[in-house]
């Protein structure tokens, strides 16, 4: 008996099938692909619904490749990033693409809800400050810029919903998922007839929310054709793919805060209502209903390995064509050269704030920035000090999370893509000062979508249940004391510096000089 999980990520999609213990059986991947477009003289991000599809049925039919009977698949669940959703019509044609979170086109949605709404009224039902990726904020723009597109939606589904709906043609959405939104309610769970009506949004075009682990129906017979699955196979509601990766990773963990490290870094608090006040607010914290049944995550977020994916990307040609010569994986060859440079990266920093600045201090018109460079400054500076740029980041999630949610656990517990980069774990030990505990999963955030797949279906009597039938080895970085001084002395001297140093000169290029 095994359980399948589909999981949409910002750069791979992947299909992964797991035993009952936890195991990773098989696993199916697929690129996510961003398409850029000029409307307008501006240049937009999107997915495009045709290409997202296509690649989930390749990644899910490649997964199933090694199962003996593909009736073995008891459920399918599906997760992903938060955010991004497509309008569709009545007959359930797409009316214009996914904005992807690489767009910043809702700047001036932000702008209008800076001077015209209480942002306090808003955190106090939905538990977020507004940012440029809300939901809702795109249903704005399309609605002042594409009113004839508006006009004929039917439902606006989130990335994963849109793939649940082309598995098992129902249109759903999970408590987690919609409170990314910016109108959902945390304390009914439901829809805010409030919000949308201070957005002038209609509230129809949602689709009804559920609970993590909610069965919505089975897979279709046109699905069955396109991905390999087995006609009539349930399909059970996932939710957001940091979430789900928190729970395969630590449960409902009370003491310890648990972080995501991959394209996102999160640091996260389980907790039994919703904490919501000025101080979150203010500083950019989350709080919306968690996949696990009754409890609500506390959380901050910044952007992380997509910055060193930009760096490789942008700098890094010679060191991918070496990776590709001696077949070697990219990511061992930069952190090598990595560890050439010093503890400090030998006076060069960086403000990771590329995509902007989310928590704790909201900002989209920061930029990033690498400064204290000299004539003998070298590769391997600059890539240990993006590495430690976002550490830094990290510190400063952590200890924002850390004092909001009054934890006082005496570890930290790691999930995600870049736990593999044993190089970046054990610096971000010596930034914390604390010992990270990385649990051996193999995919944690498939994997929680899966448990809650067979949450659905019965195989587990609950959440406590599935976490308790998954085997799980710890690795452990401890941290070196010595190295922590350090990093907190260039922390507070350097770093925490660069920010207001560089925000008017970043708001200016942002405003006047960016396309």
């Amino acid at each position: 008996m095994y359980l399948l999980s589909i999981d949409i990520g910002s750069t791979t999609i992947k299909s992964a099938v797991f035993d009952l213990e936890g195991n990773l059986v098989s696993i199916g991947r697929r690129k996510t692909e961003v398409f850029h477009k000029e409307e307008n003289s501006a240049r937009y991000a999107f997915w495009m619904p045709d290409n997202i599809w296509k690649q989930v049925c390749k990644a899910v039919q490649e997964s199933l490749n090694k199962i003996s009977d593909i009736k073995l698949i008891k459920s399918v669940t599906v997760t992903g990033f938060a955010c991004d959703g497509v309008p569709l019509d009545k007959e359930g044609n797409c009316l214009y693409p996914f904005i992807s979170w690489h767009d910043t086109r809702c700047v001036e949605q932000i702008e209008w809800l800076e001077k015209n709404v209480d942002l306090e009224e808003i955190y106090n039902i939905n538990g977020q400050k507004p940012w440029i990726h809300n939901t809702i904020l795109r249903n704005i723009w399309v609605k002042k810029h594409l009113p004839d597109v508006y006009r004929k939606i039917y439902k606006w589904l989130l990335i994963e919903d849109y793939v649940n709906y082309k598995l098992c043609g129902v249109m759903a959405t999970d408590y987690s998922l919609a409170s990314t939104t910016l109108v959902f309610d945390l304390k009914s769970l439901n829809w805010s007839e409030k919000l949308f009506d201070i957005f002038g949004i209609n509230m129809n075009i949602y689709p009804q929310p559920k609970p993590s682990g909610t069965l919505i129906g089975t897979i279709s017979a046109s699905a069955a054709r396109e991905t390999g699955l087995a006609f009539g196979t349930p399909v059970v509601i996932g939710g957001l793919d940091g979430l789900c990766g928190v729970y395969a990773t630590a449960g409902d963990q009370r003491e310890n805060l648990v972080g995501v490290v991959g394209t996102y870094e999160h640091y996260h608090k389980c907790v039994d209502s919703p904490i919501l006040n000025k101080k979150g607010l203010d500083s950019s914290i989350i709080c919306q209903a968690h996949v696990i049944k009754d409890k609500y995550g506390v959380y901050g977020v910044a952007v992380s390995s997509g910055v060193l994916e930009w760096f490789k990307d942008v700098f890094c040609a010679d060191e991918e064509r070496q990776a590709k010569r001696i077949k070697k994986n990219i990511w061992e060859i930069l952190m090598k050269k990595a560890g050439n440079s010093r503890i400090g990266s030998n006076g060069v920093f960086m403000l990771p704030d590329i995509f902007g600045s989310a928590c704790p201090v909201q900002d989209n018109f920061s930029r990033g920035v690498f400064l204290g460079m000299s004539s003998t400054s070298k590769k391997e500076d600059f890539i240990r000090a993006v590495i430690e740029g976002l550490n830094y980041k990290g510190f400063e999630l952590y200890d924002a999370i850390k004092n909001y949610t009054r934890s006082t656990g005496e570890k930290v517990i790691i999930t995600g893509g870049a736990t593999r980069n044993e190089f970046w774990m054990q610096l971000k030990a010596d930034m914390l000062g604390m010992v990270i505990e990385v649990p051996q999963l193999e995919e944690a955030t498939p994997l929680g979508a899966a448990m809650i797949g067979g949450i659905g279906i019965g195989v587990y009597k609950n959440f406590e249940d599935a976490f308790k039938k998954v085997k799980r080895d710890i690795k452990t970085y401890f941290p070196d004391g010595k190295n922590h001084e350090i990093y907190v002395k260039h922390y507070k001297d350097v770093y925490k510096k660069i920010y207001p140093s560089c925000k008017k000169i970043n708001t200016y290029i942002s405003r006047n000089l960016s396309w």
